[in-house]
């Protein structure tokens, strides 16, 4: 979710160079203590309540992102596709009264291994620049599952907080080196609701699994325009399919691919130095070959 910035077509020739995308609404530190101790908690509470749940798991795979904008007349474009690396926790409580429900908590960082990102001004390539892309994601949700013979489903709410960190540097304007550095920070509160279902073979079981969330309110912060705040909405489409297999009593081994897209709106057009700038419409894939390992309580 980069950007460029620029007045109108006679500004285009100026290296306006854009930010990063971080959205640390707490540090990172913070986030991840919270989340430990809300699995803690949970954890404390199974011997009343039921069965409960934690989960490790990670993965490799690439991220794909795209900007757009015409704001100022002049048809801006970004792309650039980075590898990365994830992983994260999980904890689910499974109530004994109401029968069949859970709470759980999802969260996963991912961690960009750095490329090239480019730009086009009306499809003409004018600038290429180094770029890292890093995220975090928090979920928080409250379901339904159920299982008759070999199917088994579930389905939930949910709500939760997305991070997405952007750092560029080393950039090269028209063929011309220029040295200096951005950071874009992006938050995303969401809602959403999401379900799942599987087929058992044996000790053997395949699963799929598809949420939709919608971005109430989100936030833009950049490092070169300090003075500013972009505001920003969208949604997020995310999904998996995979394989599962109790490999012993209480425990599981899940492999599989897991697909996330997120597309936010383009920002009002704020005011930074005197000069107008925007934060574009964007797009951001996600695809990862993953594996989990969960423990059962």
């Amino acid at each position: 979710m980069a950007q460029l910035w620029f007045n109108d077509r006679s500004a285009i020739d100026l290296p306006f160079i854009y930010a990063d995308l971080s959205i640390y609404m707490f540090s990172m530190t913070k986030i991840y203590l919270l989340s430990l101790l809300t699995v803690f908690i949970l954890l404390a509470g199974q011997g009343h309540a039921g069965n409960f749940g934690v989960g490790v798991h990670g993965g490799y795979g690439v991220v794909s992102y795209e900007e757009e904008t015409s704001a100022f007349g002049t048809d801006v474009e970004s792309e650039s596709t980075v590898n990365t690396i994830l992983f994260g926790i999980s904890g689910e409580y499974s109530f004994k009264k109401p029968d069949h429900f859970f709470a759980a908590i999802v969260t996963d960082w991912t961690a960009g291994l750095e490329d090239k990102e480019n730009w086009e001004f009306n499809d003409v390539h004018v600038q290429s620049n180094d770029i890292d892309i890093s995220g975090q994601f928090y979920d928080v949700r409250f379901g339904y599952k159920k299982s008759h013979e070999k199917m088994y489903y579930r389905m939930h709410i949910s709500g939760g907080w997305d991070g997405l960190t952007f750092k560029r540097k080393d950039y090269v304007w028209r063929g011309i080196a220029i040295s200096g550095n951005s950071t874009e920070e992006v938050s995303l509160w969401r809602v959403g609701a999401g379900t799942g279902m599987g087929y058992k073979l044996g000790s053997w079981a395949l699963d799929g699994r598809i949420a939709y969330s919608y971005h109430i309110k989100g936030r833009v912060d950049n490092s070169q325009l300090s003075d500013v705040t972009f505001k920003t909405k969208g949604t997020c489409l995310d999904g998996g399919v995979g394989a599962a297999r109790q490999i012993a009593d209480n425990t599981g081994f899940y492999f599989g691919i897991s697909y996330s897209l997120f597309e936010l709106d383009e920002s009002d057009i704020e005011i930074s130095g005197g000069t107008p700038v925007i934060y574009p419409a964007s797009r951001t894939e996600m695809i990862v070959g993953v594996f989990n390992l969960t423990r059962w309580f």
